[in-house]
């Protein structure tokens, strides 16, 4: 790292005056001596630039931002939404003729408050997630390698205790089967010290890029910030794919003996002490996805247009079912609750994988359910005519009973419980019990309702409409397509476009928050088949759809 005598001050080294600089300005890339900064302050096109000391400045020195097009070798003074990229002029004369107008913005624009933005909050969370992952597959790896020993020992203890009960006959077989543990032993151990490097160095790459990133966040422009966002961003997930190419190849190894099966009785006979047996398994190093994408998504997610909605699949689970759930939620800590109304009468618990974990102890059969907070959860049991609120600790059984209706489909929202009551309507109650509002429509054919904080939405199968209606019952849209046949689920996203399940359609379809455009995300060519219920996480961007009997899918909404 330079020295402060070795920056000097950029506007007087244009006269061929050397002096040494004592602030640095992050928008010019230069820095300043006592009276420049004075001026830079001064004058109307440099008055808004970020400087900083230079002591600042040499924290942030060796982390360099492209600041100009790679192609073209102009200022990067443009953004286009639609590819989530910073561009020159000339990019979008030769690479983006096809973009909108409205998808190409200034760089300013999208780049203001870029310390304080999801992407570079998503950047840090990535960095710190798969740091996570690296000192997980170091643990496990240093315990495997001490698995190793352990056997090893363990061995060497049986082959001791049968030395004792042998006669000096066997010392040159011992010797050649310690031999062949030593050699194998060293061999296995090695093939685990390989990774153990490669990862050790992984966690230091990824310490520097948090390192990096901190600072930049510190000291850095708003432009430098968002330009080293999408640089980093690149540069993180490339290593993260080498990474999982690396520890996908990695396997456990562990060490056995068997006993010649007549060494007791055939002494003269057996050729050799035993054997040195290695049990061979994938190790399953796994490292968690993590959302980097969501720098580009926060840009392209504002427009709101189902056009650029995307489901990408990451895991398909089996669940303990003879028939389709009505109900599912995706908890925030990654884990699902289904509930089986027409089977078992309970509710299953799975962990974030898709594994099976216990099934939680309800009053009644459950039919649908939400999220209140970590704890707690609400539940609706139409054939006893209760809506009760439980927490989901395994230690703890606190249960609140807050409506004595036939309640179906429900849904939480800032304080507020929605639920549909058959006979009567959509009730509105809060975490006390207390009915707030009524919304009174036929309920003859309505068992799933989701809501926001201005909006209500649910599914008419009778009518196969889609609705939405405000707080008071005003009907703002109604969505009704010949390509979705008694639609069931419903949930809405983060821009408030609803995902619906068409159980006869056998289909998934994205309205957009308008009640106009819709798009076909799944179809029967994806295995689905009549689909009852699905939920969205809006913290980490998940859908969990029940596709068909006995199985459920997990996607990130891109």
């Amino acid at each position: 790292m330079a020295s402060n005598s070795a920056i000097h001050c950029g506007s007087c080294g244009y006269e061929g005056i050397t002096k040494d600089a004592k602030k640095w300005c992050t928008n010019c890339d230069e820095g300043c001596c006592g009276d420049c900064e004075k001026s830079h302050r001064s004058l109307k096109l440099t008055k808004d630039h970020k400087i900083i000391v230079i002591d600042d400045y040499l924290k942030i020195e060796d982390f360099s931002v492209n600041l100009t097009c790679v192609t073209h070798g102009k200022k990067l003074d443009l953004y286009c939404k639609y590819h989530g990229g910073a561009l020159c002029a000339v990019c979008v004369k030769s690479a983006h003729k096809t973009c909108r107008a409205d998808d190409i913005i200034s760089i300013d624009n999208v780049s203001k408050n870029a310390k304080g933005s999801t992407a570079l909050a998503d950047l840090e969370e990535t960095i710190s997630k798969t740091l996570e992952n690296v000192k997980q597959c170091i643990r496990d790896r240093v315990s495997a390698s001490a698995k190793l020993d352990i056997d090893e020992q363990t061995i060497k203890k049986r082959i001791l205790e049968t030395k004792l009960k042998l006669n000096r006959h066997l010392d040159g077989l011992e010797e050649k089967l310690l031999h062949d543990l030593k050699m194998k032993h060293e061999k296995y151990k090695a093939i685990h010290s390989t990774l153990l490097q490669k990862l050790e160095h992984t966690e230091k790459e990824f310490n520097k890029l948090k390192e990096q990133t901190q600072r930049m966040k510190l000291f850095a422009s708003d432009l430098q910030v968002f330009l080293g966002t999408c640089q980093m961003n690149k540069t993180t997930m490339d290593k993260i794919k080498l990474l999982k190419i690396e520890i996908g190849k990695e396997k456990s190894y562990a060490m056995d003996m068997k006993l010649h099966r007549v060494i007791s009785s055939l002494m003269n006979d057996v050729t050799q002490f035993g054997e040195i047996h290695i049990t061979e398994k994938s190790a399953d190093l796994q490292l968690q996805d993590a959302n980097v994408d969501q720098a580009q998504m926060q840009v392209r997610g504002s427009r709101q247009d189902t056009h650029y909605v995307e489901l990408q699949l990451k895991r398909k689970f089996d669940i303990k079912l003879q028939h389709q759930s009505p109900g599912c939620l995706l908890l925030s800590d990654g884990r699902t609750l289904i509930a089986d109304f027409w089977g078992s009468g309970k509710l299953l618990e799975y962990n974030e994988k898709g594994k099976y974990i216990r099934d939680v102890h309800v009053l009644d059969k459950p039919y649908d359910l939400t999220e209140i907070d970590t704890d707690r959860i609400a539940v609706t049991y139409p054939d006893v005519k209760r809506l009760e609120v439980m927490t989901i600790k395994k230690d703890t059984d606190d249960r609140k009973t807050l409506c004595k209706k036939m309640c179906f489909g429900i849904s939480y929202c800032n304080g507020k419980i929605f639920t549909v009551v058959k006979g009567l309507g959509i009730l509105i109650l809060n975490l006390t019990g207390s009915i707030l509002n009524t919304i009174k429509i036929n309920t003859s054919d309505v068992f799933y309702v989701t809501a926001t904080e201005d909006k209500i939405y649910y599914t008419d199968g009778n009518s196969s409409t889609v609705n939405c209606c405000n707080s008071k019952g005003q009907t703002i849209w109604a969505f009704k397509n010949k390509s979705v046949r008694c639609p069931s689920g419903i949930t809405v996203d983060n821009n408030q476009n609803v995902y619906v399940g068409g159980s006869l359609s056998n289909n998934l379809t994205l309205i957009q928050q308008n009640g106009k455009d819709s798009k076909e995300m799944l179809n029967a060519s994806d295995n689905i088949s009549a689909p009852l219920t699905l939920c969205y996480n809006k913290n980490k961007n998940l859908l969990l759809f029940g596709y068909k009997i006995g199985s459920m899918a997990l996607y990130h909404v891109s």
